[in-house]
């Protein structure tokens, strides 16, 4: 039994892993055979598949799991199922696909525009975790402050906080 947490974690990411292949190689061999019989860009094709070969090595190499000569799990890899960066880097291989798909089918580069979007998104979350980052960096209030105090007292309190309020002008014994 001991062990089985790691060995079902490198099982997930192995399947994972299967099937993020199945999804990419045939897709982007029809996008190389497209640009070959169609003598496009290598240049083109190179950069619009950079961020799907950065994810996709990424994932590889954190999420494949390691196992020593007798087939034991050596190390895990990290969890490809989690949300967080491992998310948003599924996502920009998805949109990759999106976009090799819909120029194997239709023969244009314009499905790749979709991956502007991702520098977009990233600026967005980064500008709504470093808000609250910058707020305390200024002196300035937060925004759950701010709105805590035109909120004011006109909601219900719970028993503890009135009971608190009730006992703070009492006088407190002294001991010595």
């Amino acid at each position: 039994m001991a062990g089985k947490s790691s060995k079902k974690q490198a099982q997930n990411n192995l399947g994972v892993l299967r099937r993020l292949y199945v999804a990419v190689v045939p897709l982007v061999a029809l996008s190389l055979l497209r640009l070959v019989l169609r003598r496009g860009s290598w240049l083109a094709f190179a950069v619009l598949h950079g961020p799907l070969a950065a994810c996709v090595y990424t994932l590889e190499k954190s999420g494949r799991p390691r196992f020593d000569a007798r087939g034991r799990v050596e190390r895990e890899g990290m969890d490809l199922r989690q949300s967080g960066l491992t998310e948003w880097l599924f996502d920009v291989v998805y949109l990759s696909l999106f976009a090799d798909a819909g120029h194997v089918v239709f023969g244009t580069l314009k499905f790749y525009y979709v991956l502007g979007a991702v520098p977009v998104y990233v600026a967005y979350k980064a500008r709504a975790l470093a808000q609250p980052v910058l707020a305390r960096l200024g002196g300035g209030r937060s925004r759950a402050a701010e709105m805590e105090t035109e909120i004011g007292d006109g909601g219900a309190k719970s028993r503890r906080q009135a009971k608190r309020e009730r006992n703070a002008d009492k006088p407190r014994m002294r001991y010595r």
